[in-house]
């Protein structure tokens, strides 16, 4: 993008023109160019007294962007914390209120690796979110994270798993070629869902991150930063643990178990059961998961019927994909 259309960019949002020269102190703020980094987040390459900056910025619904706010200026820095999540410089909500900038310090470095993981660099993940997780871990602010983000306890699992049953019979199949034997395929394994005892009774609730994917932690030289906390919530540890352990091929995923295990043992003296005990607790937090992203994909078919049919496909193959989340050594 060049110059000119950045600042036309740039142009169509007084507010965060207004919250880049607060964030500088009321300096000027020249913007060179911009990249797109994905959908509402873009990062800024800007010059400040001659000196060039590099800054992300993301815009939000206000919900979320009040979410996110407190995990970077409340959450984390109330138990010491405020190294592991994003550096935030500024808020600036438009002024129709529909839509949150945030602006935050460019991290630099890069994703954290699900593919090929490096293990001092998982390592490194794993010890920033297991210090985020006891530290949390009964502190009086878990009421308000619960306020402000949402619960990812059994209430969250059975909940999504009778919101998708009543969305798949309520969807309209002749609308969508070939979603018929889809839907029954996914009714049937949705009706198979229903004990979700063990992760009901599965160890201290504390701040989730939600949406534990390596391409939310960056690494920058062996140090981790933990971004995008859209979905921040409060619930059993295993939310997030199975989410991370998903995203790895199944035989890296024994180690990184270990690893967390060791973690939350030195930080907080925790013993987590053993792996028997823990494969279905880990996919009871995965089938939770896919159950609320079920509920949201039927909503979005209204919009775009064309879509479902592989969504729903998709939704079958990722069910099957769970178990075991830890396979047998």
């Amino acid at each position: 993008m060049t110059t000119a259309q950045a600042d036309v960019v740039l142009a169509d949002a007084p507010e965060l023109q207004a919250c880049l020269r607060e964030a500088f102190g009321g300096r000027a703020v020249r913007l060179s160019r911009q990249e797109q980094l994905k959908a509402n987040v873009h990062r800024l390459h800007v010059e400040v007294d001659g000196t060039e900056r590099s800054l992300v910025v993301k815009r939000s619904d206000p919900v979320v962007a009040r979410r996110n706010w407190q995990v970077a200026r409340r959450w984390l820095p109330a138990v010491g914390l405020e190294g592991v999540g994003p550096p935030l410089l500024g808020v600036a909500a438009e002024a129709t209120g529909e839509r949150t900038w945030h602006v935050y310090e460019d991290l630099g470095g890069r994703p954290l690796s699900g593919e090929r993981p490096a293990k001092p660099e998982v390592e490194a993940a794993i010890d920033a979110i297991a210090r985020v997780h006891t530290s949390f871990a009964g502190h009086s602010l878990l009421r308000e994270c619960r306020l402000w983000g949402g619960d990812r306890s059994i209430h969250f699992y059975s909940g999504n798993l009778r919101d998708a049953d009543i969305a798949l019979r309520s969807l309209d199949v002749d609308r969508h070629a070939g979603a018929i034997d889809a839907r029954d395929t996914l009714l049937e394994r949705i009706g198979e869902l229903s004990d979700g005892e063990a992760y009901a009774a599965s160890g201290p609730e504390t701040l989730l991150h939600g949406d534990l994917w390596p391409t939310n932690m960056v690494v920058t030289d062996q140090r981790v930063r933990v971004i995008d906390w859209d979905q921040a919530a409060v619930g059993p540890v295993w939310f997030d643990v199975s989410t991370f352990l998903l995203r790895f091929p199944a035989g890296e995923r024994a180690w990184i178990l270990d690893s967390y295990r060791r973690a939350v043992g030195r930080l907080a003296g925790w013993r987590l059961p053993p792996e028997g005990d823990l494969n279905p607790i880990l996919a009871t937090a995965a089938y939770a998961r896919l159950a609320s992203l079920l509920v949201w994909s039927v909503a979005a078919a209204a919009d775009e019927p064309g879509w479902l049919l592989e969504r729903l496909t998709e939704m079958c193959g990722w069910l099957d994909e769970v178990e075991p989340v830890i396979p047998p050594r």
